[in-house]
């Protein structure tokens, strides 16, 4: 405490959110005023921002079937705080979660009085952990995922993490992968639970008059053939653009829709693009014209990549084509009836990589060679695009369930 709790102060003067919620990290969390008769408290805990997003949905079905209860959610993130008041503003408490020392956790534990703990994909404070255990609350886990990467550091410390993950009452895991991994380390198989990913849950599609407005705010012509890269990362950005400049040679009106995963690098890359001599727009350039003759649109504004996939005649998602990468939300392109390209590290999408590889939504390219053929065996073939929309919509369907799985799973839990 007397390390942490000095730079955690200093180091909360340049957040805004943090600072002005510091008593939170400190256990002093504020709760509504919810009356006496209330049945049962949930803490729903999630990280940040992509958390959130995740939980909402279970968070939505409990309030409706649960209206007593007290829903309260923690954070660690600015982002995760933002996120959690623009989606969840009606829940009884957001705050963020207190320091993993036990004054602080000791202190919101009295004040906050769980019947539940959710912890929310990640963020096994082992402090958190182990009070809650020592008081009964009973703790689940909420989309637990595993890459192979943290296993092989829970690995080196076994016996510590397997008694952590054996104090939750459930491990509810989203898919037989990290099931297997868990149970490797010594996990009780009774606590392990399979109930899918929640993400498909919450993943929107587009009608065709919001993609006709989206290729109207976009400056892309009725007839242009259209390719995302989305979520890109450094290194990826040369590849593609050199592929594209490969494609357009046979098909002339193909454009490429580039979104960097980190807005700050569009600068760098705004210089790639110019030393290759393609014609190309910025997004934020667009917003007050309307006609441009570009090949490559560089999506450096906040929020429009799905509506960018919506267009799309296909998509590649980054930070899966150059090590250690670990890949990204491959399902996202897929929501809106699109075949999807990624590299071959993709880790943390390992599940959902093999999933759409075996539903011949997906494909695996090791390099640019591959990727050009692959583009170009999708793009010369529109009737096979046509089925594969129709594939995907099937794919997503399959996989939905997974909130009402857990809301379930929570109910139960809330009986005992």
């Amino acid at each position: 405490m007397l390390v942490v709790v000095p730079c955690f102060v200093l180091c909360s003067f340049f957040s805004r959110n943090k600072w002005r919620r510091l008593s939170d990290h400190f256990g002093l969390v504020s709760l509504s005023d919810k009356a006496e008769s209330t049945s049962k408290t949930i803490w729903f805990h999630a990280l940040s921002l992509g958390e959130v997003v995740g939980v909402t949905p279970t968070i939505r079905l409990l309030k409706k079937s649960r209206p007593q209860d007290r829903i309260v959610i923690s954070v660690t993130t600015d982002s995760g705080f933002e996120a959690a008041k623009s989606k969840l503003s009606d829940i009884d408490s957001i705050f963020f979660c207190p320091l993993d020392c036990f004054v602080f956790t000791w202190t919101a534990l009295k004040k906050i009085k769980p019947d539940l703990f959710v912890l929310v994909e990640t963020g096994f404070w082992p402090g958190l952990i182990h009070l809650l255990h020592l008081k009964g609350v009973p703790i689940l886990l909420f989309n637990g995922r595993f890459s192979f990467r943290s296993m092989r550091n829970y690995k080196m410390f076994s016996s510590f993490f397997s008694k952590q993950f054996n104090r939750f009452a459930m491990l509810c895991i989203q898919n037989p992968h990290s099931k297997n991994k868990l149970e490797s380390l010594g996990v009780e198989k009774s606590r392990l639970m399979v109930v899918g990913d929640p993400k498909f849950d919450i993943l929107p599609n587009s009608s065709q008059e919001e993609r006709r407005k989206t290729r109207q705010e976009l400056c892309v012509a009725p007839l242009s053939r259209v390719w995302v890269a989305g979520s890109t990362h450094e290194g990826e950005e040369t590849i593609i653009l050199d592929v594209h400049s490969r494609l357009r040679k046979e098909f002339g009106n193909l454009i490429l829709v580039l979104a960097p995963r980190r807005l700050e690098r569009c600068t760098r890359i705004t210089r790639i693009i110019m030393s290759k001599g393609i014609s190309f727009m910025r997004r934020s350039d667009q917003l007050d014209k309307s006609d441009h003759d570009f090949s490559v649109l560089l999506l450096d504004t906040m929020g429009e990549l799905t509506k960018a996939y919506s267009i799309c005649d296909l998509a590649f998602v980054g930070r899966s084509l150059i090590a250690p990468g670990g890949g990204h939300n491959l399902i996202e392109p897929v929501s809106q009836g699109k075949p999807v390209l990624f590299g071959p590290f993709v880790e943390n999408n390992q599940h959902n990589a093999d999933e759409l590889i075996k539903s011949e939504l997906g494909i695996r390219v090791n390099n640019a060679d591959e990727m050009e053929a692959s583009a170009k065996s999708w793009l010369s073939n529109k009737i096979e695009l046509a089925k594969l929309e129709g594939k995907a919509k099937g794919f997503i369907l399959y996989h939905q369930g997974a909130s009402r799985r857990m809301a379930s799973l929570i109910e139960t839990q809330l009986k005992h």
